[in-house]
């Protein structure tokens, strides 16, 4: 390689490098003065990327825009509230049986942690007690189910709002986002408009992969796992289950936090049944089964293509920064940037190469 080439090269990544930066303390500053509402707008984007084939399907048969739209949106509440009907009363049945059997569960916890740290003292023959670490966090977890239950009760208002905002923003969104993003990928300049939209096209095919992917394979989970709770005779199934399905949000880390509280769930139960362990352990690996065998493999795969070090990279330094919101947010939050990164480099190098091409010429 001449010595022309890889100043070529260099500049480049230089160049996309400082354009990288700029568009990602640009994003970061957005989603900072979001914060207030950033749930709500998460949702609501959601639900413009499930909904959107289906206003579209509608406009294409000779119904109005916002006819379309509204059709969509009513029979969306519509199943909701079915749903919501069908599920809410069981789950709250379920989630005071939580609540009632969480000092048994902390208390069955505390032993097992002592009789692990007593096997672990044994093995390396120093004396090791993970009780004294973890029982300052259990004492404070036995109040957890009481100070979620008053913070909701505080906050019932702002989750009001936001259960208003989102049919709001999902309406907007499926009839406006057009037109606003024509106007401000107007406002690029002319040097910039073609490589905007090449961006743009790229990160809005693989966004909108992703998130119909993931929501399908959420459900599909929570489905999966509360059914198979139910066969094996597990308590509170229908709970489990939606938190196994909302846990697989979560690359890695999920599947093993289901398994550890439908483990403590199963320890609770009286008369304890010790096969129940495996069992639990068994429906949420066939579970898993499913979802890497059949439904990444159809809904989710072609989506995102990203190394497993870089999800978990990724995980550790966004959830570090947004919390349980980054920690959901961070794989789509890093395909974004490797799509940018990637079209800013290749943009650069082109341009470096033209121009040292012509520079060479004259």
């Amino acid at each position: 390689m001449n010595t022309s080439s890889v100043t070529t090269s260099s500049s480049a990544s230089f160049e996309a490098f400082k354009t990288f930066i700029v568009v990602v303390i640009v994003g970061m500053a957005a989603i900072y003065m979001m914060t207030p509402v950033l749930i709500p707008i998460i949702i609501s984007i959601t639900l413009y990327a499930l909904f959107e084939p289906a206003t579209l399907y509608l406009v294409r048969h000779n119904i109005n825009h916002s006819l379309s739209i509204l059709i969509v949106l009513v029979l969306l509440v519509f199943f909701s509230f079915i749903a919501i009907g069908f599920a809410l009363p069981q789950l709250i049945e379920q989630a005071s049986l939580l609540q009632s059997k969480l000092p048994q569960i902390l208390s069955k916890l505390e032993v097992f942690i002592s009789d692990y740290s007593r096997q672990i003292s044994e093995l390396v023959g120093a004396e090791f007690n993970a009780a004294d670490i973890i029982k300052p966090a259990l004492a404070e977890s036995s109040s957890v189910a009481q100070s979620l239950l008053l913070s909701l009760s505080n906050k019932l208002m702002n989750i009001v709002i936001f259960i208003l905002l989102v049919p709001f923003l999902t309406y907007y969104l499926l009839k406006d986002f057009r037109s606003v993003r024509n106007r401000l990928m107007n406002w690029l300049p002319n040097s910039s408009f073609e490589l905007g939209w090449i961006i743009y096209r790229r990160v809005s095919n693989q966004l909108l992969a992703y998130t119909r992917g993931v929501m399908m394979q959420s459900m599909i989970m929570a489905t999966v796992c509360a059914i198979g709770f139910s066969l094996i005779g597990l308590d509170i199934p229908i709970l489990l289950g939606v938190l196994t399905g909302l846990l697989n949000l979560i690359p890695y880390v999920g599947p093993v936090i289901s398994i550890v509280l439908s483990l403590l769930v199963a320890s609770a139960m009286t008369p304890f049944e010790p096969s129940l362990l495996y069992l639990c352990v068994l429906v949420i690996i066939s579970a898993q089964i499913i979802d890497n065998v059949v439904v990444i493999p159809s809904l989710i795969a072609n989506a995102v293509n990203l190394h497993p070090v870089e999800v978990i990279v990724g995980i550790i330094i966004i959830g570090t920064a947004f919390g349980t919101v980054g920690v959901i947010l961070a794989i789509p939050a890093i395909a974004t940037a490797k799509i940018i990164f990637s079209n800013l480099y290749t943009a650069y190098d082109h341009a470096a190469t033209k121009l040292s091409f012509n520079r060479s010429g004259n």
